[in-house]
């Protein structure tokens, strides 16, 4: 999903909202008008604000107060709840507040970019949640380091240069997680993000190929999101057509300024063996790529970090 398909959804969220709110006030004023009384008064009251508008007389404007008053009254009097209510109070469901978007919009955003990235379900990571200052890790203090580049370039990811980062490390170093993290940072600043593992992704690369697929707003959406995150390249197989087509998107991706996250186990060594010096030098030139040196060290996730 786009960024502005995001927003287009939260803005029919929102309309909707505003629409189902007038019509559960039109609803409960309908009840109002079946009290007599009620009635009586709204319609002597809807009279006079019409003739006042052409009129403007003295008169006709204190009869308008008058039958406004009798109106609040006979309200409190029989618990009449003529009361408009909204989802959010701050902006009534506008989206907006003085101009600037409003909190509640954000989340809506948030939540349609995060619904359609196919990041993994459990707790997503986020930078806050970085824990390793305080664990006995091999790779801690390499990873703080990469975690306060990765933070920087996350949070201007508009402008980076680096186009490319590219995690590489045993199992269980910590590749994931960071990329996760910066997913989560790049989504809270309302840009588009699309997470594949590399089986994942070879699979739909070669449904693409041959017309397999079943939705291809998938395919689409990896094309054109913000972020791609392509996990455990080198689990993929060895299948010429996904390889290929893996290298033509990551370039078309740096030559239109997207960004691309590649974790894997293999080292730059193997990655040659595997898809070639060419598709190396292209995929860590340091024009482009954010490229740290092999993690070695233990599985975090025994320290819960």
């Amino acid at each position: 999903m786009s960024r502005y398909s995001a927003f287009k959804k939260a803005d029919e969220i929102l309309s909707q909202r505003r629409f189902d709110s007038s019509k559960n006030f039109d609803a409960r004023f309908s009840k109002a008008l079946e009290n007599e009384e009620f009635k009586k008064n709204f319609v002597e009251y809807k009279r006079l604000s019409l003739q006042n508008i052409s009129s403007h007389n003295k008169d006709t404007q204190l009869e308008i107060k008058k039958y406004s008053k009798n109106l609040l009254d006979i309200i409190n009097k029989n618990g009449i709840d003529l009361n408009v209510y909204s989802t959010c109070s701050k902006c009534r469901d506008t989206g907006y507040i003085n101009g600037e978007i409003c909190d509640c919009k954000m989340d809506i955003i948030k939540s349609q970019l995060f619904n359609e990235s196919h990041l993994p379900s459990f707790v997503i990571s986020s930078f806050s949640d970085n824990k390793l200052d305080k664990i006995d890790a091999k790779q801690a203090s390499k990873m703080q380091d990469i975690y306060k580049d990765c933070k920087r370039w996350a949070d201007n990811i508009d402008d980076a240069k680096k186009r490319v980062i590219y995690l590489m490390g045993s199992v269980g170093v910590g590749k994931t997680t960071l990329a996760l993290s910066i997913a989560n940072e790049v989504v809270s600043s309302l840009h588009s993000v699309y997470y594949a593992t590399a089986f994942d992704f070879a699979k739909l690369v070669i449904d693409k190929q041959f017309n397999r697929l079943v939705d291809e707003d998938n395919y689409y959406n990896m094309l054109d999101s913000d972020l791609l995150i392509i996990d455990d390249l080198g689990t993929e197989g060895q299948n010429s057509i996904a390889i290929e087509n893996l290298f033509a998107i990551i370039d078309n991706r740096i030559n239109n300024n997207k960004k691309t996250i590649i974790c894997t186990n293999l080292s730059l060594e193997q990655f040659a063996k595997r898809y070639g010096e060419r598709s190396l030098s292209r995929l860590t030139s340091k024009e482009y790529a954010y490229v740290p040196s092999y993690i070695l060290g233990d599985d975090l996730r025994k320290f819960k970090c």
